[in-house]
């Protein structure tokens, strides 16, 4: 049986750790120069390990501080067609929030495209971050169609948007397309997410349709992966 290489053995600790529950979120995990003098191995590699650590999620780091275990619920199943606040609560966690602008404009090129409509159409552009129990989880960069939406108020966007909707006006909302990738935050991005400039974040882009088949919505969302993973079921078919 082949030896496994210090990389992954310092990666299989430290997971094992976490799994166990040795270390809970929030708290730090040894430093560099202390994992590196436990598996004799140099400080790089230890750093290396923590780096892949902090990509995929598991860990996050404070300058200065070290360290620390990620708070990552599996907050998005892709087989369920939930809204962020019906996602969290669901989970029991408390959503607020925090819009940094909305105003009533002219459809883009790109936007009229996507929604299938006539450039120039009104459109609602609203951006907010989602928190989670008070901590940026999510920001949203938002296109609704003014003719679906009606009046936009900064009390309908610290709520939940699709719950005004559906509740308030009674629009039957029925499905997403949705395109996912990674992408690097940006430096606005990253400030509003106290991340980092070029962190890796999760790019969820919906489409979403009323049961008329009028698409109404075009959301990017760029969600933290130290805060976020998504789930989704696989089933494997006869070939």
């Amino acid at each position: 049986m082949a030896r496994i290489n210090k990389h992954e053995e310092i990666k299989e600790y430290i997971v094992g750790r976490i799994n166990r529950k040795e270390i809970l979120p929030d708290e730090s995990i040894e430093s560099e120069n202390e994992l590196a003098k436990r598996f004799e191995v140099s400080r790089m590699t230890a750093r290396k390990v923590i780096d892949e650590l902090v990509v995929l999620g598991t860990l996050h780091r404070y300058h200065g501080k070290g360290s620390f275990v990620s708070r990552r619920p599996h907050f998005k199943d892709l087989q369920s067609y939930l809204c962020f606040t019906e996602e969290a609560t669901r989970r029991g966690l408390t959503v607020t929030s925090t819009v940094i602008d909305f105003n009533k404009e002219k459809a883009s090129t790109l936007v009229a495209m996507k929604l299938g409509v006539n450039v120039n159409k009104q459109v609602w552009k609203i951006q907010r971050v989602r928190n989670v129990d008070n901590e940026p989880y999510a920001f949203e960069d938002s296109f609704y169609l003014a003719s679906v939406f009606g009046d936009c108020t900064l009390d309908i966007l610290k709520g939940s948007i699709y719950q005004h909707l559906e509740k308030k006006i009674g629009l039957v909302i029925t499905y997403a397309n949705q395109e996912i990738e990674a992408v690097e935050a940006s430096s606005e991005i990253a400030k509003l997410l106290n991340v980092v400039e070029g962190k890796p974040l999760l790019k969820i882009t919906n489409i979403s349709y009323l049961k008329n088949g009028v698409a109404f919505e075009l959301t990017s969302t760029y969600y933290r992966p130290d805060r976020f993973s998504i789930t989704q079921a696989a089933y494997r078919t006869s070939i």
